[in-house]
């Protein structure tokens, strides 16, 4: 039934025109009694107004009506369901921002109205091929039209050029409004299907993310940061580790080029289950923020980050400094740095021996005050930040700077095999040289081999990070590991000494 009424809708401009010239011939024939005549008339009306009024064409399978309609929606799935062989879609969900605001402002009828301009304007933005329909959420749905090439930088780009699109003023009975909206998208029918999810519903549930980090954000989904819901049972059981203990923290240790030195430690979360063992991160993270723990968790690693670095120091084991990662959730948290200041206090900590690691996204969409603020605060306490994964974001240069970043990590993706790849090689190299003209620092992460190292201590990156150099360690491993480090270096280990004279080589010195 469903295939029938797509193909009908599919030819409704088609039906239009044949038809309307058809019933008005019949109007217009006196042959016809009157009943007949009102007949040919009304039905006349009806196609027109079916043909034209308030529709958004659901381009090469059906039209959809303007409003939010059940029946649009399950259209719209409908053609993601039997891709054509090699052929690959999108759904992208495309949310009006600050919608409550604007109705309250500036009343419903205005806000319908705007809706119904936006869809026209979201009509002239994608191609013929593609189909979108009204969602009960302010905003619309929309499938792009399958085929071969269909990739991340393409639907960033049709998701940059429908905000472009969209964002134009719109005037409406006096009131002038400047619209933006928020997308979310998803690129794998199979990652949606993981959590029993239609590819729209998945990205309604990134949009709903791009609206937190908006306005005119952009949000993918993906398994990972949209976990399938879980049970109450299941957050109890998380909330319980927490309290107990359960979690900590693991340190990986990071080394300096030109010396072969610790230069500081990442604190990485790991789960103790008492009956399962180490539970890996890529399993519990993501049910972490689904329980909406990841504020507590930080605290874990905070609190276990500073306790281990001073109790390094107590037994004259030290590390200059530990860094931990913060969520853009833990971000925007407005009491973070009074809290981040009173631990380091508590455990006798002087503020630059605490990095903070923030992700390039964060950075990339910093238009959160709250997450702006508390990073400057705690710059100017003398904490390090760090961007983490730099290179798999769109952060600018000048929020770089906004967020006073001290350092920027370089994602494990370049690394990896960057001396066989000269490719690869040349990208990290164009890293390097923006961070010394930024006077950045540089640490590479997931460095895996030896080879790795030296490269890198050759293209003058400051610092290493990686299972080449340690892996993650409980804390009760640290000592013994930094002791025998330092024997190393004193007895001048291949590695390091490889590193060492390599990297005077490269400075000349």
């Amino acid at each position: 039934m469903q295939r029938w009424t797509a193909l009908l809708a599919g030819q409704r401009r088609r039906l239009a025109v044949l038809g309307v010239p058809l019933l008005t011939l019949m109007a217009l024939s006196t042959a016809l009694p009157v009943p007949a005549l009102l007949i040919a008339l009304i039905a006349q009306m009806a196609l027109l107004f079916w043909a034209t009024d308030g529709v958004f064409p659901l381009r090469g399978s059906g039209i959809l009506n303007g409003g939010a309609s059940v029946q649009d929606r399950a259209l719209l799935d409908a053609s993601f369901s039997a891709l054509p062989p090699g052929t690959h879609s999108a759904a992208l969900a495309v949310f009006l921002d600050e919608a409550q605001r604007l109705t309250t402002h500036h009343g419903e009828r205005v806000v319908q109205a705007l809706l119904t301009e936006l869809g026209h304007r979201l009509a002239r933005a994608l191609r013929e091929q593609d189909a979108f329909c009204r969602l009960s959420a302010p905003g619309f749905g929309v499938a792009l039209f399958p085929q071969r090439g269909i990739d991340l930088g393409s639907v960033l780009a049709v998701s940059q050029r429908i905000q472009a699109r969209l964002a134009q003023p719109f005037h409406h009975e006096g009131v002038s409004v400047w619209p933006s909206v928020s997308i979310g998208f998803c690129l794998s029918r199979r990652a949606a299907s993981l959590n029993g999810l239609s590819m729209l519903d998945a990205a309604e549930q990134a949009a709903r993310r791009a609206c937190v980090d908006g306005p005119a954000g952009l949000s993918s989904y993906s398994v990972s940061d949209f976990p399938a819901s879980i049970s109450g049972h299941r957050v109890d059981e998380l909330r319980s580790a927490l309290e107990n203990g359960e979690f900590v923290a693991y340190f990986q240790p990071q080394v300096r080029t030109d010396s072969g030195k610790v230069c500081g430690m990442e604190a990485l979360a790991r789960w103790r289950h008492p009956t399962r063992g180490l539970v890996p991160p890529s399993e519990f993270l993501p049910q972490i923020e689904a329980a909406g723990l990841l504020p507590k968790l930080a605290d874990c690693m905070l609190r276990d980050a500073l306790g281990t670095l001073a109790a390094l120091s107590r037994a004259e084991s030290a590390v200059p400094s530990v860094s931990i990662n913060l969520s853009a959730q833990e971000l925007r948290k407005p009491s973070l740095a009074e809290e981040i200041a009173w631990e380091l206090d508590r455990h006798d900590l002087t503020p630059d021996r605490l990095t903070i690691e923030i992700l390039e996204s964060v950075v990339a969409n910093g238009d959160d005050d709250v997450a702006v603020r508390n990073i400057a605060r705690l710059a100017g306490l003398g904490c390090g930040i760090d961007l983490d994964d730099f290179g798999t974001g769109q952060a600018s240069i000048a929020n770089i700077r906004r967020f006073a970043v001290g350092r920027i990590k370089i994602d494990r993706s370049f690394i990896t095999n960057m001396h066989r790849d000269p490719e690869q090689e040349r990208m990290v190299a164009a890293i390097l040289s923006m961070a010394d003209r930024l006077d950045l620092m540089t640490l590479a992460e997931g460095v895996e081999s030896a080879e790795e190292q030296v490269l890198l201590a050759q293209m003058g990156c400051d610092h290493l990070q990686g299972f080449a150099i340690a892996r993650p360690m409980p804390r009760e491993d640290l000592a013994a590991w930094l002791e025998a480090h330092d024997q190393a270096l004193a007895m001048g280990e291949p590695w390091c000494e490889d590193l060492t004279l390599t990297r005077a080589a490269a400075s000349g010195s």
